[in-house]
């Protein structure tokens, strides 16, 4: 009885996750079978799952200029560059929070916390004065510069750095490392599940980023892809209200994503089952 009572529980949690998978993964669906519908079966009253004929023509609307490999570009280096920034500052501000003696430390984390509560959009107009002062106005340069800094990322690594014993960074002071040392050679490797993490929300995030780069660059060769696809919805933008060609480009810009996404889940995964281990 008390096994039949397991495969029954089992048998319903299966069936739950399935179901919130499925609910979850239906809109990436959805869009890409309307990626290969004529407008007229977009708009379908009942709508239909799969076309009648699938319009593969719609990718080649979407990408026929060239200039859609341009926005993904500049969306992916400009993401690359800031992340490897804001990793390395945030490792070296989360490390001086937790193992470095200094006066004012508790002000100075109070002062963080009390910046991350803020929103974003209260920064924007002196960011933007800043940047205009230093002529960064228009420029990939201006926007990395103005986003290399997070403090859920400092508050985040200041958290997995705590959990790791102050036996062994102190053994490392004994045998002659120093800070430098400690982080890089011995804390960085012992958190790689939360560097993984945070590279890849950081990644996400200013490729994803929409209202601040919006702000800064007004010209067309350097929009990134979500100003890009934006400019298609309007009225002299490049594909007009073609739905098709409009959830064919937005398939094209979650593409590279699902795949960083497969590649950081197992290290995400396995960082997780492993750092807790080396950390006990």
């Amino acid at each position: 009885m008390k096994k039949k009572k397991i495969t029954l529980r089992s048998a319903a949690t299966q069936i739950l996750l399935a179901l919130v998978s499925f609910i979850i993964a239906f809109p990436f669906l959805w869009m890409f079978t309307n990626s290969i519908k004529t407008k007229d079966e977009i708009w379908q009253i009942p709508p239909q799952v799969l076309p009648a004929v699938p319009q593969w023509v719609n990718y080649s609307d979407a990408l026929s200029d060239g200039r859609f490999f341009g926005y993904m570009w500049n969306s992916a280096y400009t993401a690359i560059i800031f992340t490897v920034i804001v990793l390395v500052n945030s490792a070296m501000f989360a490390y001086a929070l937790t193992n470095v003696r200094f006066r004012g430390k508790k002000f100075l984390f109070l002062l963080i916390m009390v910046t991350y509560i803020m929103p974003a959009t209260t920064t924007y107009v002196p960011a933007y004065v800043i940047l205009s002062r230093m002529g960064l106005i228009n420029s990939h340069a201006g926007y990395i510069i103005s986003s290399c800094a997070s403090i859920f990322n400092i508050f985040f690594l200041k958290t997995t750095f705590q959990q790791i014993s102050p036996s062994i960074m102190e053994a490392a002071r004994v045998d002659g490392a120093n800070h430098w040392t400690i982080l890089w050679k011995i804390v960085a490797p012992m958190s790689t599940s939360s560097f993984m993490t945070l590279g890849l929300l950081s990644f996400l995030g200013g490729y994803n980023s929409y209202l601040w780069p919006s702000l800064l660059i007004r010209s067309k060769e350097k929009f990134l892809v979500s100003m890009g696809l934006q400019s298609f919805f309007s009225t002299d933008g490049a594909y007009g209200m073609k739905w098709g060609a409009i959830m064919a480009a937005c398939c094209v810009i979650i593409f590279p994503l699902l795949i960083l996404f497969l590649i950081g889940q197992r290290w995400i995964i396995n960082g997780i089952t492993n750092d807790a281990a080396v950390k006990e």
